[in-house]
């Protein structure tokens, strides 16, 4: 239940800057990086037994904050390039909704365009993303520099990528059949469907948020050493030492 409600703050924070006028986009990229950090702080005190205080989730704006919000511009650059990549597909609609310049609306998601920037979109994200994912932990943790830990991070991502696959397939069922639980508790609610989409996704988010959390930890555990700040060498449950 703790964490639940840690993770509804981190929720509610990430929402507000997302609806910042003009600038809500590129701010919650910026700060991304320091965000990121307190939820993975709050699982790695779990982990080693220890209750996690709500002070944790702050920790990622106390320490190495310059080189977090340095970090912060490189998730926005790569952000930008996905962006730019689905411009390709629709002429930049899908963009435009994402940095809050128009609105979708239920019908719009018919379009083949749309869903082609879509699909491009998340592909892009989860492979640049996917690479920079352990370098905001690398920074606070390690305190590496902004292109150091996206070096290492990248890294890891390569050298495990077989594990990173299967990890990602396992979060995308669970995911998927999470949602349809959602969807179906929403249906019997009532509302309109758009409501309903809106409920189960949030709910789907938010109750998953703690366990995807604490899995992104161990990974990261198992990847990078904790007990010597100088060896952050990725390992690799796939290639022999």
């Amino acid at each position: 239940m703790r964490q639940l409600l840690f993770n509804l703050a981190f929720l509610l924070a990430s929402t507000v800057v997302v609806a910042l006028p003009l600038v809500g986009f590129a701010a919650i990229w910026l700060l991304f990086p320091a965000l990121m950090v307190g939820p993975h702080a709050v699982a790695r005190m779990a982990a080693g037994g220890t209750t996690p205080g709500p002070d944790l989730l702050l920790s990622g704006f106390r320490g190495q904050l310059p080189a977090q919000l340095r970090m912060g511009g490189l998730f926005l650059g790569a952000m930008v390039v996905v962006l730019a990549g689905t411009a390709l597909a629709d002429d930049g609609r899908f963009a435009q909704a994402v940095i809050g310049r128009s609105r979708l609306e239920i019908g719009d998601l018919q379009s083949p365009e749309l869903q082609r920037a879509m699909l491009i979109g998340a592909g892009l994200q989860t492979l640049l993303l996917g690479a920079l994912w352990y370098a905001p932990l690398l920074v606070a943790w390690h305190g590496l520099s902004a292109s150091k830990a996206a070096f290492f991070s990248a890294a890891a991502a390569l050298i495990n990528w077989r594990a990173f696959l299967v990890y990602g397939v396992a979060v995308m069922l669970l995911f998927g059949f999470v949602l349809m639980l959602a969807l179906g508790g929403a249906i019997l609610l009532g509302g309109s469907g758009a409501v309903q989409a809106n409920s189960a996704l949030f709910s789907v988010i938010w109750t998953l948020l703690p366990v995807w959390f604490a899995s992104s930890y161990l990974s990261y555990r198992e990847v990078f050493s904790e007990d010597n700040a100088l060896d952050i060498a990725p390992k690799s449950p796939t290639i022999s030492p």
